[in-house]
């Protein structure tokens, strides 16, 4: 009787346990992909989601999130991620095609989804776009999260996937250089997740005008970024120039192979004889 009072509890034990921690490892499902919003004509918030990422932004506060999703109940579940903590939240669509949202109560165990019977939902409509203002003001930040990069830099063990993914994205113009913009565009995404991401009240509005003014002074740290890479003199900056100064400092017989392939030989191997050169000097 014992025995079977045991292997009973263990099974419970086991059963609440999995029940209590969300596997998140599916991508939103495309239903849910899009543009939403509480009111698409008002102009005043929008939620983007992707295929593994969620963008909300409204006048007060604007966050990018990186999460897969798990199935619950029919609804798709996804964590959000705040500077304080995380937070639950449940999705599906309804036979109008709006999205309805619940979020986990505070308290949550992870293990009670009773929540989810509750008719205490937000629900949001599909939008044909993303409001004029937010497009200029986060243009980058929407490109991002349309992007390869974050997954590849997140998922990707090689370090070169990420450095290539990263170049390629910021070459808009996609001739293999990087030009006074494109940096400056580098600039305001790095102040972007630096000041401004899930930031509230007096720290989001000193990340804003830090973010509004990198367009002034940016610039010009650019082309003092480029003058002291730029080997070609062409106002430019390729990712072979980078890799340049770098590889002395990495495996360079190794890293990023792929990318210096191209380069005739005989250059290449005068290139590693120079660095081996300079390394030989800083040592001694």
């Amino acid at each position: 009787m014992k025995i079977n009072f045991l292997i009973f509890f263990v099974i419970f034990f086991i059963s609440l346990t999995s029940k209590a921690e969300l596997i998140f490892e599916n991508e939103f499902p495309k239903n849910i992909q899009g543009i939403w919003s509480l009111n698409c004509e008002a102009d005043l918030q929008v939620h983007i989601i992707g295929n593994n990422s969620s963008l909300w932004i409204d006048e007060d506060y604007v966050g990018l999130n990186m999460s897969k999703t798990s199935d619950v109940q029919g609804w798709t579940a996804y964590k959000w991620g705040e500077l304080d903590g995380s937070y639950y939240y449940f999705l599906k669509t309804n036979t109008q095609n709006q999205l309805m949202e619940l979020t986990a109560p505070e308290d949550w165990d992870g293990i009670d989804y009773s929540f989810l019977n509750s008719n205490d939902f937000s629900i949001y409509e599909k939008c044909e776009s993303i409001p004029t203002v937010y497009q200029i003001i986060y243009g980058e930040i929407v490109s991002l999260m349309n992007s390869q990069l974050i997954e590849t830099c997140n998922n990707d063990s090689n370090p070169q996937a990420c450095i290539n993914e990263t170049f390629n994205f910021l070459d808009v113009s996609s001739n293999g250089e990087l030009s006074v913009a494109e940096l400056t565009r580098a600039a305001r995404i790095l102040i972007y997740f630096t000041f401004i991401d899930k930031r509230i009240g007096e720290d989001r509005d000193i990340g804003f005008a830090t973010y509004t003014t990198t367009s002034l002074f940016f610039p010009a740290i650019s082309k003092i970024l480029i003058g002291n890479y730029d080997y070609d003199n062409s106002n430019t900056l390729s990712l072979k120039e980078l890799y340049t100064d770098r590889v002395a400092n990495l495996d360079y017989q190794n890293l990023f192979k792929d990318n210096i392939k191209g380069l005739d030989p005989s250059e290449l191997r005068k290139l590693i004889e120079n660095l081996d050169f300079l390394k030989s000097i800083l040592i001694n």
